[in-house]
């Protein structure tokens, strides 16, 4: 009878162990599936109210009257916090792999501090026109178009793309007085080698779209000169998320 009750008692405990690791399992896979829509609908969590939080959209939705017309849409949305006084740039012509590099035309729009924290939506769009690109922006009520020069082949595949978040990584956050170079987009095949005054880069065709803080203004200007602040601190910068 004892061996039969320890019997038992041992299936038992292999049946609740077993139940354990199909629920461990279960809610792995669900986890999985909530950051996967997350990262569709870009949703984030808010850990420090006073942080500028930010995510990638995965599959932006596009109206079907326009969507035969655009080659490739990038949207993010953004947490913007109580009180967070910042501006936006939007270049294009000649950018640089690394940094903020920009020769070319480009344009910047001011706003007020918000009273309240806010949430707003960053979409930036590419379309071929007049044997042009146009990259069109629409952020925090400003919107703006940029004609880019040059080649523009009817698909981006051979283009590269660097982005400050990735629905792939889900959210990051950053401190308000981070520059945030946000969107880049360049053409490899167009490099060519840039004389400054005291270095020489190698640039290619491309634009590039970034956030500020009013702070960094002076900073950010000296930098999209291919200069270096004299009290330039790495940090002032995010960087763009990568898999390594």
């Amino acid at each position: 009878m004892k061996q039969m009750l320890r019997l038992f008692a041992i299936l038992f405990f292999l049946a609740g162990c077993i139940g354990l690791v199909k629920l461990s399992t279960e809610n792995s896979q669900l986890s999985a599936e909530v950051t996967r829509l997350e990262a569709e609908l870009g949703r984030m969590s808010i850990n420090d109210v006073d942080r500028v939080h930010m995510v990638e959209v995965e599959s932006p939705e596009v109206p079907p009257e326009v969507a035969s017309k655009i080659l490739s849409v990038w949207q993010f949305r953004c947490y913007l916090p109580k009180g967070y006084d910042y501006f936006q740039m939007s270049g294009s012509g000649r950018v640089t792999k690394d940094g903020i590099y920009q020769a070319g035309g480009y344009g910047s729009s001011w706003g007020t501090p918000n009273k309240e924290a806010i949430h707003e939506l960053l979409t930036v769009s590419l379309q071929k026109k007049n044997g042009r690109f146009e990259a069109h922006y629409s952020f925090g009520g400003s919107r703006g178009t940029t004609s880019w020069n040059g080649s523009t082949p009817d698909r981006l595949d051979t283009w590269s793309v660097q982005k400050l978040v990735n629905s792939s990584h889900g959210a990051r956050s950053f401190n308000q007085e981070t520059i945030l170079p946000i969107l880049k987009i360049f053409d490899p095949s167009t490099a060519n080698e840039t004389k400054l005054k005291n270095k020489t880069l190698t640039t290619y065709e491309g634009g590039l779209f970034i956030v500020s803080p009013k702070s960094r203004e002076q900073a950010l200007e000296q930098l999209r000169r291919g200069e270096t602040p004299s009290d330039f601190d790495p940090s002032w910068l995010a960087t763009e998320v990568s898999d390594d």
